[in-house]
């Protein structure tokens, strides 16, 4: 029997998947949801005190736990949250999608900004900053602007500033929480969509969910499949070029752009290559265990609309799964990522993941979201 080491904060979706295919599927993870049924599991979160996940997270420890399995698995898959950083440990994994290498040549924003734009692909007007002098003069220009860090996938250190924040408070340059050098980008008024593939194929456009705050943008969920008005066949068929980047780049598995819409324009945002936060509403949406698509199978065409949603805290709780009924009467089948019950969760965090077809998009209210 195939063995696989699923690695990465959470597991869940991938290892369900390949477990229902028959294979022994391990488990190396932040988060230790219990719905989530691998063979063995290793994981770093408190199951009774969740804590602060930017505090307690380390992408060494899962590495390192990692590590044991060498001699004992076939494959390893690679979920969100590795070989993302400037100072990541590469080891020479046999990976069903890309290897660590990639993975971390990827997550190289400026430099996968550059080659993208000498590729003719359309980006944000972008600028490696390297002190917060050069940062003054491209906010001055620009009026709003986004800052990331030079390496990482998705959203995670991603501020935004406009000139009046800095009229309001003189010295925010001074006190922003930043390393230079760093990336700034011309903001892009937009929603936030993506794209998503496994290997060459080209599984559907997604809308996605943010929340907004002053300092920046946290990516909360996605609606999969979404068809937005402006896309016309012209349109259409720019997005869909992007899959020539799939065999430009050498992407294997499962991949993602993220882009917004300037001037009627996509604009690409983000690359990501490893298992996508929509991988479980596409392998709903088109009824299909996506771990046979990743081993090769043709998948289905996308069928039925489904919502994601991330649930966080707004203060610090008891979490009990029956806080919920209240809120739809069969909110159970929606509810993934589970804690246990009794698990002290902090404000801010992550509690739980809603999935919910759009035909039951209403009965869920926004009072918990």
């Amino acid at each position: 029997m195939t063995k696989i080491l699923v690695v990465g904060v959470n597991t869940r979706p991938v290892v369900n998947s390949f477990k229902k295919m028959g294979f022994e599927v391990y488990s190396v993870s932040y988060y230790n949801p219990i719905d989530n049924y691998p063979d063995k599991s290793e994981y770093l979160v408190n199951d009774m005190q969740h804590g602060n996940f930017y505090s307690n997270y380390s992408e060494d420890k899962l590495l390192s736990l990692a590590s044991s399995y060498e001699d004992l698995v076939d494959n390893y898959i690679i979920c969100s949250g590795i070989f993302e950083s400037e100072n990541s440990k590469i080891p020479k994994w046999d990976t069903i999608g890309n290897t660590p290498k990639k993975i971390n040549e990827i997550s190289n924003k400026y430099n996968i900004t550059k080659t993208l734009q000498n590729l003719g692909y359309k980006t944000p007007i972008s600028k490696k900053i390297n002190n917060k002098y050069q940062l003054e003069k491209f906010i001055e220009e620009f009026g709003e602007v986004i800052l990331k860090p030079i390496y990482g996938c998705g959203g995670v250190g991603v501020i935004y500033i406009n000139n009046k924040m800095l009229n309001i408070e003189f010295d925010l340059l001074n006190r922003l929480d930043v390393k230079y050098p760093l990336l700034a980008q011309e903001y892009i008024n937009s929603e936030s969509y993506s794209l998503s593939y496994i290997n060459s194929t080209y599984l559907a456009l997604n809308k996605q969910i943010i929340s907004r705050s002053d300092f920046g943008n946290m990516y909360v969920g996605n609606i999969t499949p979404y068809n937005p008005e402006f896309i016309s066949k012209g349109f259409e068929t720019q997005i869909t070029q992007f899959s020539e980047l799939i065999e430009i780049l050498d992407l294997k598995g499962m991949n993602g752009f993220d882009f917004m819409v300037k001037d009627g324009q996509p604009h690409i945002i983000d690359l990501n290559p490893r298992i996508l936060g929509t991988y479980e509403t596409l392998e709903l949406s088109c009824n299909y265990n996506l771990a046979k698509v990743l081993l090769g199978a043709e998948c289905p065409k996308m069928k039925e609309v489904y919502h994601k949603r991330v649930l966080f805290a707004n203060e610090d709780f008891v979490f009990d799964k029956d806080i919920f009924k209240k809120f739809c009467t069969n909110i159970d089948d929606y509810i993934k990522d589970l804690p246990m019950n009794g698990a002290r969760i902090s404000k801010n965090e992550p509690i739980c993941t809603l999935i919910y077809p759009k035909v039951d998009k209403d009965l869920i209210s926004d009072v918990i979201i």
